[in-house]
């Protein structure tokens, strides 16, 4: 079982993420979120998936394929902690440049779903693969330093984030 991080394994700025995870075990929680999340979505009618809560917002849509992309992102940077890859140092992402490049006018919300599954799908593949020193593993050094297994928290964790804004500002 893959235990939910002390608080020294990762910077206090990814405390918002995995704070809202009250369950203790990583594989079971990536695999009942991701049902729930592919649930919350699938749902939605589709001017529910197109609103925004005001102007310059990103729409549900957006925020689906923002958990996706950040979900792609944060494997790379769990698979480096689990080889203690001091040089990997998780970096701000410019979203406007991921969102000006992503074509998402063109995407269905069932091709954003399937995606989410396939990239959690490949998530839990990877951390069921690591050993206990490899969840333990860290990449950043000093205070941005972060294990493995607290990323894997935080995937969860950004998601249920997301998933309450919406819950919160646009239904």
């Amino acid at each position: 079982m893959i235990l939910k991080p002390t608080t020294n394994e990762y910077p206090e700025r990814f405390e918002a993420y995995i704070g809202l995870m009250c369950e203790d075990s990583l594989i079971d929680v990536l695999r009942k979120d991701r049902n729930q999340t592919y649930h919350f979505f699938e749902n939605m009618e589709e001017h529910q998936l197109e609103h925004r809560y005001d102007q310059g917002k990103w729409s549900v849509k957006e925020i689906l394929m923002h958990i996706n992309y950040v979900e792609r992102i944060m494997q790379h940077y769990a698979f480096a902690a689990s080889r203690n890859d001091d040089q990997s140092t998780i970096a701000p992402i410019n979203h406007n440049v991921y969102f000006e490049n992503s074509e998402i006018k063109s995407m269905s919300v069932d091709e954003l779903l399937d995606e989410f599954n396939t990239i959690r799908n490949y998530t839990i593949e990877l951390f069921l693969g690591l050993s206990q020193n490899q969840l333990l593993s860290r990449c950043g050094l000093g205070n941005n330093a972060i294990s493995a297994r607290a990323i894997g928290f935080t995937i969860t964790g950004h998601a249920r984030h997301h998933i309450n804004i919406i819950k919160e500002r646009y239904l």
